[in-house]
Formats: C-alpha cells, sequence, structure tokens
C-alpha cells in the first residue's frame, strides 16, 4: 500500500470519528442534573435505550423539563423558540401524561402567547402586523390541539384572543368549560354566559335549526350551566342596554323552558316593543299582546306598576319617534296603553324640569324631549284625526317649560 493511500485511510478515519455522534449514559446525564444544565441533558436524554428508562431516567427528566421552564419564565425568554423546545417536550410520550409538567407548560403557554400578541401589536407595517399575528394564532391554535382541554386554560386563551380581536373561533375554548362537572361555577362568569349565548345565536342560523329553542338549549348547555344563565337572562329583557336581538333570543329560550309566567310574557311583550323590536314573530306575537290590552284595564295597571318599578323606563323607539316604525309602534301604544305615555311623559317632565330630589328612572332628556316635541306636532298635523300621544295635561306642561 503506498503512503498516499495510508493518508487517504487516516483521514477518512478522522472524518468519520468527527461526524460520529456522541452518545451520553446516565452518569452523564447526572452530572447535567446536578449542574443544571438544562439544555445539554434535554438534548441527550433521548440517548438512553428505552430498555433502560427505569425511575430514576424519568424522575431526572421531569426535574430537568420542569427546571428549563422555569428558568425561561425567569429570564422572560418567551421566544418562538423556545416556546416550540416545550412543546416538543410536552408532547413527547414521557411529558405528555406528566400533570406537572403539563401545568408549567400552560403557564409559559400563557406568557407566550400574551408576549407574542403584544410583539405584533409594535409592528409598524400591516403586513408584517398580520403575519405576525397569524404566527400567534397558528401556535395557539396548535397548542390548544395538542392540550389535555383544561377548563381554566382555554378561558385564558379565549381572553387573550378575544382582547386581540383575533377571527378565531372562540367556542372550543369556552366548551371545556361549559361542559365541566363544576360548569355551574364557570358559568357564573360574564364572559362565559356570552360565549353561550353567542353560541346559541350563532346555531339559530344553521339550516339545521327547526325553531326549537328548547331542544337548542339542551344539546348546547348542560342544565347545571343554564341555570345559571337565568337570571341574566331575565334581565336582559328589562335592560336597556341590551339590543332587540338580546332581547328576542333570552325571550325565545325563557318560553321554550316554560321560565316564563303569564304576568312575565305580557310584560316583556311590552318592552321588547318599546326597546326596538327586531321584525319577525316575536314582534307580531308583541304587537297582538298590546293590542289586547285595551279591553283589559286592570292588566294595563299592573303593567304600568311594573314598568315604574324598573331602574330606566324603556324608551329606544323615543329617541326617533318620527321613524315610520316607530311611529306605528307609539300609535299602538296610544290606542291600547295610553296610560304608558302619559307616565313617560309626565316622568320626562319632572325630569326635564329637575323638580322634586327623588331620583327618576329617565334615561335622558333627549328621548323625552324627541317623543314630547313629536307629539306636539303629530297632534298639530292630524287635527284629531288620531289618538294622541299624551294627555293634554301633559301636554300643557311641556308646553310650559319651553317657554
Amino acid at each position: 500500500m503506498t503512503i498516499s493511500s495510508l493518508l487517504i485511510i487516516f483521514f477518512q478515519s478522522i472524518n468519520l470519528s468527527a461526524s460520529s455522534p456522541v452518545f451520553y449514559d446516565l452518569k452523564d446525564l447526572e452530572v447535567l442534573e446536578r449542574e443544571k444544565n438544562f439544555e445539554e441533558f434535554l438534548l441527550h436524554v433521548n440517548d438512553i435505550r428505552p430498555s433502560e428508562r427505569a425511575r430514576h431516567w424519568r424522575e431526572m427528566f421531569q426535574n430537568m423539563a420542569m427546571g428549563l421552564v422555569d428558568y425561561k419564565i425567569k429570564t422572560h425568554d418567551f421566544s418562538l423558540e423556545t416556546f416550540r423546545q416545550i412543546e416538543q417536550l410536552g408532547r413527547s410520550s414521557a411529558m405528555n401524561t406528566d400533570e406537572f409538567f403539563q401545568v408549567k407548560r400552560s403557564v409559559f403557554a400563557k406568557k407566550y402567547f400574551s408576549e407574542c400578541f403584544r410583539k405584533a401589536s409594535l409592528m409598524i407595517e400591516s403586513l408584517k402586523k398580520d403575519e405576525e399575528k397569524n404566527l400567534c394564532v397558528t401556535e395557539l391554535s396548535s397548542f390548544w390541539f395538542f392540550s389535555k382541554k383544561d377548563p381554566d386554560m382555554g378561558l385564558d386563551l379565549a381572553a387573550i384572543l378575544e382582547s386581540n380581536n383575533s377571527s378565531l373561533k372562540l367556542w372550543p375554548f369556552f366548551a371545556p368549560a361549559i361542559k365541566d362537572s363544576i360548569s355551574n361555577f364557570y358559568c357564573k362568569k360574564p364572559a362565559v354566559q356570552q360565549a353561550v349565548m353567542n353560541k346559541l345565536y350563532e346555531e339559530t342560523y344553521s339550516l339545521e335549526f327547526n325553531g326549537n329553542y328548547k331542544t337548542l338549549v339542551n344539546r348546547i348547555v348542560p342544565e347545571n350551566c343554564f341555570n345559571e344563565m337565568i337570571p341574566n337572562l331575565k334581565e336582559a329583557l328589562t335592560s336597556v342596554t341590551s339590543n332587540g336581538l338580546e332581547k328576542e333570543i333570552a325571550l325565545s329560550i325563557l318560553e321554550a323552558k316554560g321560565l316564563l309566567t303569564k304576568d312575565e310574557l305580557d310584560l316583556y311583550a311590552v318592552l321588547f316593543l318599546l326597546d326596538g323590536p327586531v321584525v319577525g314573530d316575536k314582534m307580531n306575537i308583541a304587537w297582538k299582546k298590546v293590542e289586547a290590552l285595551s279591553e283589559n284595564y286592570p292588566k294595563r295597571q299592573k303593567l304600568l306598576e311594573q314598568i315604574e318599578k324598573l331602574p330606566i323606563i324603556p324608551d329606544k323607539i323615543f329617541k326617533d319617534p318620527n321613524l315610520p316604525r316607530h311611529k306605528a309602534i307609539i300609535n299602538l301604544f296610544a290606542k291600547n296603553f295610553p296610560e304608558y305615555l302619559n307616565y313617560y311623559g309626565s316622568t320626562c317632565i319632572k325630569y326635564i324640569a329637575n323638580t322634586g330630589t327623588v331620583p327618576l328612572n329617565v334615561s335622558s332628556s333627549y328621548q323625552c324631549n324627541e317623543f314630547l316635541k313629536a307629539a306636539q306636532t303629530i297632534k298639530k298635523e292630524d287635527k284629531g284625526l288620531s289618538t294622541p300621544w299624551v294627555s293634554d295635561s301633559v301636554e300643557g306642561q311641556y308646553s310650559g317649560l319651553r317657554k
């Protein structure tokens, strides 16, 4: 063999040994554990043959994996590289069933996603901002897919997504809390209740929805969760802050579940019309209920007593009383429930005049003035052809205020 051939073989052996991987044994890992050298330990933790991965190996692995997460949180290392490193650990066969590590993983993930969206929001270039935000959403979706669907984690992620105006559907993040054995605890939270209502509303637009709200609610919301929502559903029917759609679905749900008395149905029908109703079956039913009040004075008085106790008198339709639909509803009340319009008008006069020390349940002087001015105009223009909106006494008092 020539000298050149020997040299070639020599250099080949050097290159081969240089490129050969170095495998660590348990003693090497023990040294790294004592030194708290997390990165090198985890890089070589799987060098140990599967048949030798006994309890001691698993305990070291858990200790170092959790130590790495703690170290990254302590040093505020919330980079994408670190996140993916921890995710790789969390999804490994050794750690994916380890509850202690999964808790640590979730703590880091929440901090990472908050930081990820914060950095994205600071981007000046809109295209770059969208790319960064989409990356945050993608990683969050992946994290949730490979997680144990912890209810509290789901609610935290939903809050992060909502605060960053993400278009990602939030129901999958709320669902574990709503279906949990202690869902009654979670369903006390306003965010959870709103998520349920959003889901129910969305389902009503499905081609498969047949109009049966009772079946819909039973399918989406467990009974112990729904029971926590009943007070707020009833409050939505009397609140001036809820819109027509919110009132309609609340009324449909409560009525379908048999949770409203006849008197409550009458009251909510009146409030539904006065707060800017949505055109549809519920409006038609409410309209007929008000028409039926014409021949029932005792019922009108009972309804008026209930309305007088409300924190704010329902009056959204008085903001634009000359709109055709609003005008038609006001005329309906003038013919069939004039006591309400007179009560509202007289309360408005006290509110505008600012007389007395008792707080009045009027939302603003704007609606009051719009209504009372329109009532005067209607009376002059119609010249007695239609039913007056308020009594001569109320009109006279308002005229006196305007002088």
